[in-house]
């Protein structure tokens, strides 16, 4: 679920690690992504008494020189987000909290992050550790051989992907946290490959490789030493994870909505058990071997009154725009589309593209095939897949493949007839509630054969909530809805030549919309209303499993205006050129209106350094990193061009400064210029990027020079 609000992959890794360790100590109990929350005795972990104290370290990377491709801002956000979150609560401080941030996030910084901790808590206390950044497996095992995979698994540094050194490793994590003395600690690790990180370090990878899971995990518990820990992981050891995919929900947790005792305490295991079925894409896991339930927010007023909304922060070194983009469809994708077996052309196919375009914006478009089977339609600079269909053959699907600006882009497609479909499926579509008939409900139909061919067929259900379609042998997903209810469906039904197979539904009604969700949509910058937003909700019942999604719009005075079920909600507002994130959840209640205003930032450009960065150069090379920019010599100064999400972008022009003395502007990539004066001391390099709608965006730098 919530699709939208997951941005980008963090392989190499992403990681939150709250309370932690990647590895635990004495007896222990583990729990997947199917564990049931057991919620413990927490009556002895004297919460906010005198003698205890909360302690955090939260490191988030986000930024990487050398590769600002892999930059994500989202990583940043989020411990911001956590950081004010911490303290409200009445047991955390701002001088008990390190933040390590961006290009701070180097592997000297970090190491020193954990040595501050070990300095400043002790025996009584509670530690945090928040760590946010890529990584992924290290490819081969460092002794202690501890690896069931033979692999540890490595965090990137700022520095990471310059130097293939600059990173930490699991064990090294798991030595820093072994010298904290702290009651209780707790890991929460949001990453891809998470779950790698509750290795055990003196684990022999030969004496279990006969063992059951459970087993294992039985005798990694026992194998540890060091403190009660809890270790919370936001995906498997060989899944992905993704910004915005597990850490909101978690956040959410430790606001209070995971407090199902409500005993005004949020503990690990409570966040993680309410954070554990919102997240989609990836299965959080835990190991759990503190021996009670570990405390880690004591809620207040402030925290329970509030609603957490995000206001949209403005970046840094990014001036906010008046102008807005367009949409135009100025790029070009046609082809044919031909009969596989005969070559033969294949008329009225319809055609059917589905992607985001360059400012992250769903867009959608189809067209029909001529009698010579050509297809042609318009699209913008785009990224998507297109999809084609035709009476009496199988689909057929593109690569996901991009189109830049102005281009014109060719795709031909051959289809397979469908094979004989001498099969049926039927069956009846009824209330689960009155167990009457459904007239009308839609049912969708996916077939996939042997030799990866597919098609879809649908129907709709009679008066007596019947319905019934011819299929070929193979595997097929089933998929009902019908207005008012939730939709259903089940999945990979093997189904064989001349066979009559029986699948029935009960569909579920939706939940009445007795509340209203309303508000007024502005631009940040100039207050003016914005017209035609896309404001769309998503309804959760986590225990009933069940979901949907409805929108609206805008109107000329930035008016929208929804009807809304009670409960848990998601709220995401979508305008073309503007900027929105609030991944949280929000409640309403029965027969209630819940307003929500909302002024929007417009997208625009950054900029960042290439080079040089914080490190020693010598006539234009880097030789190490460094506290401050030391260079020798010449240097090339480049920078880096960057839209929304990061995304790679483009420049109007770039101007150079040295002192505020302008010394060169570029207007084409690549956007470098070469510094020769000889000029030593202290100087700000300072680069200002303008694009083609008049947004500029600024970034400066203070460097050493000797020559």
């Amino acid at each position: 679920m919530k699709i939208d609000r997951i941005k980008l992959g963090k392989s190499l890794v992403v990681i939150t690690i709250l309370f932690g360790t990647c590895f635990i100590s004495g007896n222990s109990v583990s729990s997947t992504v199917d564990a049931k929350p057991i919620i413990k005795n927490i009556a002895n972990t004297n919460i906010g008494n005198e003698g205890t104290e909360y302690w955090a370290l939260l490191v988030a990377v986000g930024v990487y020189a050398d590769n600002p491709q892999q930059n994500r801002p989202l990583m940043l956000e989020e411990i911001d987000d956590f950081y004010d979150l911490l303290i409200e609560s009445d047991v955390w401080s701002e001088d008990h909290i390190k933040l390590i941030k961006g290009e701070d996030g180097t592997v000297g910084n970090i190491i020193s992050g954990f040595k501050w901790l070990d300095q400043m808590e002790d025996e009584d206390d509670i530690s945090l550790v928040y760590l946010t950044t890529h990584g992924g497996p290290l490819g081969f095992d460092i002794p202690p051989f501890d690896e069931e995979d033979g692999t540890d698994e490595a965090l990137t540094s700022y520095w990471g992907f310059a130097y293939d050194f600059q990173f930490i490793y699991d064990d090294q994590i798991n030595y820093r946290l072994n010298q904290l003395e702290s009651k209780g600690v707790c890991m929460i690790v949001d990453s891809c490959y998470a779950g790698g990180f509750n290795d055990g370090p003196n684990w022999n990878k030969n004496k279990q490789s006969s063992m059951t899971t459970k087993d294992w995990i039985i005798g990694f518990g026992e194998e540890l030493s060091g403190q009660n820990r809890v270790i919370l992981m936001a995906s498997r050891e060989d899944e992905l994870s993704y910004s915005g995919g597990f850490a909101p929900y978690l956040i959410d947790g430790f606001r209070g909505y995971a407090d199902i005792n409500s005993d005004d305490i949020v503990t690990a295991e409570e966040a993680f058990y309410y954070a554990q079925p919102r997240t989609s894409h990836q299965h959080p896991t835990i190991f759990d071997n503190y021996p009670d339930e570990l405390p880690i927010i004591y809620l207040n007023d402030a925290i329970k009154n509030s609603e957490f909304e995000l206001e949209n922060r403005e970046k840094e070194n990014i001036a906010t725009t008046q102008s807005r983009f367009s949409f135009q469809e100025n790029s070009v994708i046609n082809g044919h589309v031909k009969d596989a077996d005969t070559n033969d052309p294949v008329e009225d196919a319809v055609v059917y593209i589905r992607g985001r375009d360059n400012e992250w914006e769903f867009f959608e478009n189809e067209t029909t095939t001529n009698s010579n089977g050509f297809y042609s339609f318009n699209v913008p600079s785009c990224s998507g897949r297109i999809t084609v269909y035709a009476d009496g053959y199988c689909s057929s699907e593109s690569v996901w493949m991009e189109v830049g600006e102005n281009e014109i882009l060719w795709i031909n497609f051959t289809m397979y007839p469908r094979p004989p479909e001498n099969s049926v499926v039927y069956g009846y579509i009824t209330d689960d509630d009155t167990g009457n008939p459904i007239v009308g409900a839609d049912i969708d139909l996916d077939w996939e054969g042997d030799q990866e061919q597919s098609y879809r067929n649908e129907t709709v259900s009679d008066q007596s909530g019947f319905y019934s379609m011819n299929v070929a042998a193979g595997m097929i997903d089933l998929d009902v809805e019908a207005s008012g209810y939730f939709r259903e469906h089940m999945d990979e039904i093997t189904i064989s030549d001349y066979e009559t197979l029986q699948v029935a539904f009960s569909l579920m009604s939706k939940p009445a919309e007795t509340s209203v969700l309303c508000g007024v949509i502005t631009d940040k910058d100039t207050g003016t209303p914005i017209n035609d937003a896309r404001v769309e909700i998503e309804w959760i019942d986590i225990e009933l499993g069940h979901e949907y999604e409805n929108e609206t719009t805008t109107d000329v005075s930035g008016f929208y205006s929804i009807n809304i079920p009670s409960g848990e909600l998601y709220i995401d507002i979508r305008k073309m050129g503007y900027e929105y994130y609030d991944p949280y959840r929000h409640d309403n209640d029965e027969n209630d209106i819940l307003w929500l205003n909302t002024s929007l930032e417009g997208q625009t450009i950054g900029v960042d350094f290439v080079k040089p960065l914080r490190a020693f150069y010598i006539n234009n090379n880097r030789l190490f990193p460094y506290n401050k920019a030391r260079i020798i010599g010449k240097i090339d100064i480049e920078v880096y061009v960057y839209e929304d999400w990061y995304g790679q972008g483009s420049a109007e022009k770039i101007e150079f400064y040295i002192d505020d003395e302008l010394k060169r502007t570029v207007n084409s990539e690549p956007y470098l210029w070469t510094w020769t004066e000889i000029k030593s001391g202290k100087h700000t390099i300072k680069v200002i990027a303008y694009d083609d709608e008049g947004n500029t965006a600024t970034k400066e730098i203070e460097v050493y020079k000797f020559l």
